[in-house]
């Protein structure tokens, strides 16, 4: 039996799906009524509440809380089973450095750590739902977008497979400037599509009206200025899985209907 706590988010709900496809026992960890596969136990809750660990052998822990205080607690009640952590660098007062140290110091555990979510994608989803212009600030940032379903693909394969006390830092196939992922959605959804590089003042109040919190624009902006313009990209996806890492397109057209209407 394998506990899969945020398992409403999009790497949880992979997961969850991943783990019946192999035929796995899974006990979701849910705040409301949520629709998942037939077979699957749903508790009630969330991480700021003690869990029901009985009948548990293994743990997916992703963080979803913008504190960690809680991580500790959390931690010492897993105990031994095997804890697969999906590392998170929206904790305000909890690092990735600081999350590894409190997860390695479990006596099984694995750490998971994501490049950039292609879901973040989405963020457009509310510009291109007008138009056919994304407008917004670095569009030379290149980053190696990874698909949710490869997320969680390597978090079951170190459940099942059993990894212990390994990090798997985990990247897209390749890296894309922002500029290049408006056209690959572009070629995807069958639109003319364009990027409109902003200044900073006005790429603020555009991320703030595409929905992103103005405590987490300032945060972004002041990250996309000092990124590396192109990260590395590994294979750790296809290493653990033994299958290459989806494309971006593949994404774009997994969400296609997210992006709005369609030509024609």
């Amino acid at each position: 039996m394998i506990l899969v706590t945020g398992a409403t988010g999009n790497v949880g709900r992979q997961v969850v799906a991943q783990l019946c496809a192999a035929g796995v026992p899974v006990r979701a960890l849910a705040r409301g009524a949520v629709d998942f596969p037939d077979g699957v136990e749903v508790v009630r809750g969330d991480l700021r509440e003690p869990l029901d660990l009985r009948g548990v052998d293994a743990v997916f822990l992703v963080w979803p809380l913008r504190s960690g205080a809680a991580l500790p607690g959390v931690l010492d009640a897993v105990g031994g089973r095997h804890v697969v952590f999906l590392g998170s660098g929206g904790v305000a007062d909890l690092s990735m450095g600081r999350q590894a140290d409190l997860v390695s110091s479990c006596p099984r555990w694995t750490m998971v750590r994501p490049s950039t979510f292609a879901v973040n994608a989405l963020w457009w989803a509310r510009q291109l739902r007008a138009g056919d212009e994304v407008r917004g600030a670095h569009g030379d940032l290149a980053m190696a977008m990874l698909h949710e379903a490869d997320i969680a693909a390597v978090a079951v394969r170190s459940l099942l497979d059993g990894r212990v006390g390994e990090t798997f830092d985990l990247t897209g196939p390749e890296a894309l400037t922002q500029v290049e992922q408006v056209r690959i959605i572009g070629e995807v959804l069958g639109r003319p599509l364009r990027w409109v590089e902003l200044p900073r003042a006005r790429a603020r109040t555009q991320l703030v009206a595409d929905g992103l919190p103005e405590s987490f624009v300032d945060v972004l902006l002041d990250t996309y200025a000092v990124m590396p313009r192109r990260p590395a990209v590994t294979a750790t996806v296809e290493d653990v899985t033994g299958t290459p890492a989806r494309p971006f397109a593949e994404w774009v057209a997994d969400h296609a209907e997210t992006f709005g209407r369609m030509p024609g």
